[in-house]
């Protein structure tokens, strides 16, 4: 929970995000700027470039100033930060809507994550209301596949065969699958989870080619 008073107290202030957390520091960051305070946003590993479009992407640094009063950790929930801000009566500038929009799509993976409820979609709607510009955000974070994601999947879909009755799924793939196609461990969740889509599949199992088949991940339909 971010404190409040803290920041109304601190002269210089660090926010640090990472990737989950990136779009969150972004309005956060506008709201201590809003104070006329001094604040860095510091991050913890290289922001993928799909964020780039948000109000400070250039701000971001990776390492701490000197000096600082508060460091705050941003978190990745989105509608707590957004609940927070409005119950201490904190107004939200176009900037700070368009950047929690973005953390709300993220968070929600498109709105189709199992974890939306009508607070999600309440949020959004009120985020809308604010100016969010939420035509830029689905723009950018959901039209942000980089290719290496697509040859992950020619490779992953490749390999793949459907056992029990075709309820179960299993995906093969190699350390050397990972580097020629330049996939991360990330792109890998996703396309299991994509998997789950096709019809009948209620699992997908994933193994490891060049260790004997040994699985190492087992995703199941919720």
């Amino acid at each position: 929970m971010i404190a409040f008073n803290d920041i109304e107290n601190a002269k210089q202030i660090v926010i640090q995000a990472d990737n989950n957390s990136f779009a969150n520091a972004n309005a956060l960051y506008s709201y201590v700027l809003s104070l006329h305070k001094k604040v860095s946003l510091v991050v913890t590993q290289k922001i993928a470039t799909k964020f780039s479009f948000l109000p400070w992407f250039d701000k971001a640094r990776e390492t701490l100033p000197a000096k600082a009063d508060l460091i705050i950790e941003a978190e990745s929930d989105t509608v707590a930060l957004y609940l927070a801000l409005k119950h201490n009566g904190v107004r939200i500038n176009q900037k700070m809507a368009t950047a929690l929009f973005a953390g709300l799509i993220e968070a929600s993976e498109g709105f189709l994550s199992s974890t939306c409820n009508g607070t999600t979609f309440a949020v959004a709607s009120e985020l809308i209301e604010l100016k969010a510009q939420h035509f830029t955000c689905k723009e950018y974070l959901q039209k942000s596949d980089p290719l290496a994601l697509f040859r992950l999947k020619s490779l992953l879909y490749k390999s793949m065969l459907q056992m029990a009755n075709g309820q179960s799924m299993h995906m093969y793939i190699s350390d050397e699958d990972l580097k020629s196609s330049g996939a991360t461990q990330k792109d890998v969740a996703k396309v299991l989870k994509e998997a789950l889509n096709i019809v009948h599949v209620k699992e997908v199992i994933l193994h490891k080619s060049d260790e004997n088949n040994k699985i190492i991940k087992i995703i199941k339909e919720l």
